[in-house]
């Protein structure tokens, strides 16, 4: 009877030591899922905010200047305007 005991133990030690390892593989395999969204959110958030910051500067850039006010204009002729026939 001693003789088969061992071989149980052995056999739990197996056991257990396998479900060990896959409990551990699910783990690091959720952990570095988590892990590759984690990153993928912050890489799209910094590229949106990289794109957003580059328009407006763009938008900025584009920006029309205001136009100097013109010359006034000077008039053509200074003579005041009589009527061409006297009704007299």
């Amino acid at each position: 009877m001693p003789g088969c005991a061992e071989d149980k133990s052995n056999l739990i030690a197996e056991k257990v030591s396998e479900r060990v390892e896959d409990f551990k593989k699910k783990k690091i395999e959720t952990c570095h899922q988590s892990l590759l969204a984690k990153a993928e959110k912050q890489v799209d958030s910094l590229l949106l905010a990289e794109a957003q910051a580059s328009l407006q500067d763009s938008l900025s850039r584009l920006k029309p200047f205001r136009p100097q006010q013109p010359p006034t204009v000077l008039p053509i002729d200074s003579l005041k305007v009589k009527p061409i026939f006297d009704g007299g």
